[in-house]
């Protein structure tokens, strides 16, 4: 090494000297001025201290002081249990309790603390001395000394870690709630009783409707109410806003956008807060439009189901518009303790039931001024619920019949719910508001995990089922209650649950009992806050007696239209079979005629014009029979003059010579079928002419012009009938189910072709005074 590179490194090792004597002795002055800074904050927090004691030892929350480099110096009583250290065995940085995820939080807060000199209200998780995970809220301060110079912080810190939970468990409801009310196939709507607006209205309702959700924006209830059910509808709100009802269900309609309307079910309920203070009306609304619509059809066919109506575990009374009865089942005879078969009341008064029954049984004002005041508003009243005087509640279903020509009677229903209501209501009592509603919607609910092992079931699912509480949580849905038929179904609602997709569809199931059901399911993934699918929600309609109703109204309809055919073909064979003979007799006529020529006089010639005129005219009778056949199906409807008519029946009739036929009035010409209305006269005629026993009969035709209908009288001197027996006659007119009557004088054909025109028959009569059947026929 040369003399000058040592120079140079003699020089350099001078520098290093140098500047390590110049940081030693920066160091050495900084020193004294921390440990001077540390005795300064240390007196001034003794002071402060003896200042703040009595404060400090009483404050309820975690009181921190720390200095600025985050050393814990002081902790009160509820810190040091908080937190979980003890600071005065060791030594603790507020750092060593934040949790590892809010630490960026943390930090950006001590830097908002030091250049603002505080914050507020921070929240964030911390890691005990234990290793418990806490939220806490922080309020922190920077402390000056006097001369205004930041020297520590404090803090006051307050445990939400049960806040946070109870606030998560409320969402994680509330999101259930959501997904149930947004999925649910029936209608669910709320309405804020201060402002009367609705607050919510889930998408089956606005599919009901017809409404996008912004369409339905400002709407109000009474909007889209129907004018006729608007009264009622007020009424209940208004008992409820007094606090003289928490519930009520009601049938009414619903106008849709386009202007129509449906008939639904309407069930409501009162929300009120911890006050008791009514702030909300829940409404449920079920749509029952095809409901209403196919009980309609199955009362104007009641005909073809009388024999189903009396194996019906519902009471049922079928009244004319005289409040006769019609039609009673077994089961109305069993639930009001009537010793008398269903068919010996056909026929009696509504009063006069009554008296066969335990009137013990019955409230005056619910079974008579009631009911009387329902046929008087001529409106339908469904699910009524009555209490009669032994305890027993039965749901009552009222509905008019009105066909095209007006009112024709109504049908009562009963129904004993006693059990189900006495369970329910105990049950109500129980219940959270959210199952409150579910219960009242009558709706089965599941909550399944990913496996799809049942975590979570209501008591309507356990009632559907026949399953306990037991024997369905932890076991897989699918394995419990479809049909293996039903197994693809099934899988596809697992596939797009899986996708986070919801699906409705009907499922056929099977209860604990074997017994087979028919649900509509309407399942969706189950979220929870982050949006992650944890499993599934699955609400559940019991539709097994719409679909039993359907499946036999599409078996009547289809044996009826068997029977149908197979009269028509009989009715081809017969007069087949009739005209074969009619034939030959006007053959042997005609050679009869050739065989004589030039040999007959005048008297036999027109005798024998008389037979031949005679057997085409019995041949268009036959034909005519044939037609009518078919009589209730499409018929030619023609002008037909009743004179003509008249006219015709009196030369192929047999007429006795002693009995004289007589037309009062003139006869009207009426739009309809030829053939019928021949035959409705011709009944009675003959009938007439059948029972006539006097030496000079007489027969009167007549009609009186009503304006909307003609009201047409036969009237005979015959034998008359018993007063005894014409309640056996009206049986004849008013039955239901008669294929022929015991008279053997035609008079249910008469009571068909009468029907078809849309009119009514009766007669007067008295024993050796003579019968006059009286008939009316729509103009």
């Amino acid at each position: 090494m040369s003399q000058k590179e040592i120079e140079i490194l003699k020089r350099t090792l001078a520098r290093e000297k140098a500047a390590r004597k110049a940081a030693e002795k920066i160091l050495e002055d900084k020193s004294k001025e921390l440990y001077n800074a540390t005795k300064l904050l240390q007196n001034h927090l003794a002071e402060k201290s003896s200042q703040l004691k009595g404060v400090f030892d009483n404050i309820l929350d975690a009181y921190v002081v720390m200095d600025l480099p985050g050393n814990v110096l002081k902790f009160n009583d509820a810190a040091t249990k908080l937190f979980g250290y003890d600071i005065q065995k060791q030594t603790v940085n507020v750092l060593d309790f934040v949790y590892h995820k809010d630490l960026p939080l943390a930090l950006e807060s001590f830097y908002l603390l030091k250049t603002k000199g505080y914050y507020r209200d921070f929240e964030a998780r911390i890691v005990t001395g234990s290793g418990t995970v806490k939220w806490v809220h922080i309020n922190a301060s920077l402390v000056y000394d006097k001369n205004k110079r930041p020297i520590a912080a404090q803090g006051i810190v307050r445990d939400i870690t049960e806040e946070k939970q109870l606030k998560k468990q409320i969402e994680d409801q509330q999101k259930k709630l959501n997904i149930i009310v947004d999925n649910s196939p029936i209608g669910i709507t709320l309405t804020d009783v201060k402002t009367q607006d609705l607050t919510l209205v889930n998408q089956s309702f606005l599919d009901m409707l017809g409404y996008s959700k912004e369409e339905f924006d400002g709407v109000s209830p009474q909007e889209i109410t129907h004018p006729e059910d608007e009264p009622e509808s007020k009424a209940i709100r208004k008992q409820l806003l007094k606090g003289e009802i928490d519930s009520a269900t009601l049938q009414k309609r619903y106008v849709k956008k386009d202007g129509s309307f449906l008939w639904a079910k309407t069930k409501i309920l009162s929300v009120k807060n911890n006050s008791g203070d009514l702030d909300y009306i829940v409404a449920t609304i079920e749509d029952v439009t095809k409901e209403h619509k196919a009980n309609l059809k199955i009362y104007k066919s009641e005909k073809q189901l009388s024999t189903l109506v009396q194996s019906l575990d519902t009471a049922i009374l079928l009244e004319d518009d005289k409040r006769n009865a019609v039609l009673v089942n077994n089961k109305f005879c069993q639930l009001f303790k009537i010793n008398e078969n269903p068919e010996d009341l056909v026929g009696l008064n509504y009063n006069d039931i009554i008296l066969k029954s335990n009137r013990a049984l019955f409230k005056e004002e619910t079974f008579t001024k009631n009911s009387d005041a329902l046929i008087k508003e001529n409106k339908s009243e469904l699910r009524k619920e009555i209490t009669l005087e032994d305890g027993t509640i039965v749901e009552r279903d009222y509905i008019p019949i009105n066909i095209a020509d007006g009112y024709n009677g109504h049908l009562w229903s009963y129904s004993d719910v006693t059990l189900n209501r006495t369970y329910r209501r105990n049950l109500e009592q129980q219940k959270h508001k959210y199952h409150n509603i579910i219960a009242n919607m009558d709706l089965g609910l599941i909550e399944a995990d990913l496996d799809g092992n049942i975590t979570m079931v209501n008591q309507s699912l356990l009632n559907m089922s026949g399953y306990t509480e037991e024997e369905i949580l932890g076991k897989k849905g699918r394995d419990l209650f479809p049909l293996k038929s039903e197994s693809r179904k099934v899988k596809e609602f697992i596939a797009k649950r899986k996708v986070g997709v919801a699906s409705t569809f009907e499922l056929k199931v099977k209860r604990k009992n074997g017994d087979t059901r028919f649900w509509f399911v309407c399942g969706s993934p189950n979220l929870n806050l982050e949006d992650e699918v944890v499993g599934s929600v699955v609400v559940v309609l019991d539709i097994t007696d719409l679909k039993t109703l359907q499946l036999q109204k599409e078996s009547l309809l289809g044996k009826l239209e068997r029977s149908n055919t197979e009269l028509q073909e009989y009715a081809h064979i017969v007069s087949h079979d009739l005209k074969s003979p009619l034939r030959s007799i006007h053959a042997l006529v005609s050679w009869l005629k050739e065989d004589n020529q030039g040999k007959l006089d005048q008297v036999s010639l027109q005798n024998i014009s008389l037979i031949e005129n005679t057997l085409e005219k019995m041949e268009q009778l036959i034909t005519d029979i044939l037609e009518y056949s078919s009589i209730g199906s499409d018929s030619k409807l023609t002008s037909v003059n009743l004179d003509n008519t008249i006219e015709e029946l009196l030369k192929i009739l047999y007429i006795p010579d002693h009995i004289t036929v007589n037309v009062k009035n003139k006869l009207p010409t009426l739009e309809g079928d030829s053939t019928k209305l021949k035959q409705l006269f011709q009944n009675l005629i003959s009938n007439a002419v059948k029972f006539i026993d006097k030496d000079n009969g007489l027969i009167n035709i007549d009609v009186t012009d009503k304006k909307s209908y003609y009201q047409f009288s036969i009237e005979d001197n015959g034998i008359g009938i018993d007063k005894k027996f014409h309640d056996k006659i009206f049986k004849i007119f008013h039955s239901l189910n008669k294929s022929k009557d015991s008279t053997g004088v035609g008079l249910s054909i008469v009571k068909k072709i009468v029907d078809l025109h849309k009119g009514e028959i009766w007669l007067e009569s008295e024993l050796n005074k003579g019968t006059t059947f009286y008939f009316t026929l729509k103009k």
